[in-house]
């Protein structure tokens, strides 16, 4: 349950970049199918919300 933690935690952090440099850039970053930041920072949002569950759970 560890690593899936940390997995939650650094794919939540690394998307939260991502999504602050499309949003000072004002255009979708194209490696991931051209989302734009407010859905990335959805996702990432997600990532952090499952983070919490998996170290509420243990």
């Amino acid at each position: 349950m560890k690593s899936m933690y940390s997995l939650a935690i650094w794919v939540g952090a690394i998307t939260t970049v991502v999504a602050l440099v499309s949003r000072f850039t004002l255009k979708p970053i194209p490696l991931i199918g051209g989302m734009e930041a407010q859905g990335l920072l959805a996702f990432a949002n997600t990532c952090f919300l499952v983070a919490v569950l998996i170290k509420l759970n243990k």
